[in-house]
């Protein structure tokens, strides 16, 4: 008589699921990451520019040229980093609301990113020789991107820190629900017991 092979041991998910990622799987997760990272930044700073460029427009309609250049100066440094002062944190926000990126990572990768986007533009416009001619502007873009990178960083902290805070909320009011459905059956449980008999003296 001949026996019927045993059949074959497959794993189960539970043991699948137990494998560490391979290396070649955690490469491209992070290669993932960086292209979307870089891709903020340069969205960020593409919205900014339209942003600020429309800003700069109504204001020179309404106001007129303004005769204190320090201030003109002031104003318009602080324009052309909407970007990164308003822009990039926004977006910093909501990656650290869905995902568990690290701050620091995002706010070097995005920021660098539309921060070399914006000096090859101005490159590209005024040649390289201007970028460098004003100590004063070298210094202030220096100044400026250290600060959005901060806000930005401290952006995408708030963001996973309310993330955080809406899930312990969650499980919070999961654990009442679970509480109040388990005091629900056990009063259904007591009143459908019998009476307990009592002594008739």
């Amino acid at each position: 008589m001949v026996k019927a092979p045993a059949p074959m041991e497959t794993p189960t998910m539970t043991e699948a699921e137990k494998r560490p990622p391979g290396l070649f799987s955690r490469a491209e997760a992070g290669s993932r990451q960086v292209v979307l990272q870089l891709g903020l930044g340069f969205v960020a700073f593409v919205v900014g520019s339209i942003i600020s460029g429309g800003a700069t427009s109504r204001i020179a309609d309404r106001l007129g040229p303004l005769e204190n250049e320090a201030v003109a100066w002031v104003l318009g440094l602080v324009l052309q980093r909407v970007w990164l002062f308003v822009l990039l944190p926004l977006v910093g926000v909501a990656i650290g609301r869905f995902t568990e990126i690290s701050p620091l990572r995002f706010a070097m990768t995005a920021g660098f990113a539309g921060e070399t986007f914006a000096v090859l533009l101005a490159a590209g416009i005024n040649g390289f020789d201007a970028l460098v001619e004003d100590p004063k502007v070298v210094l202030a873009r220096i100044v400026t991107l250290f600060l959005g990178l901060m806000i930005t960083m401290s952006a995408v902290i708030a963001g996973r820190q309310g993330a955080a805070d809406a899930q312990a909320e969650a499980n919070a009011l999961a654990e009442t629900r679970k509480a109040e459905y388990a005091e629900f059956l056990a009063k259904a449980e007591n009143k459908g017991e019998p009476a307990a008999p009592t002594d008739v003296k």
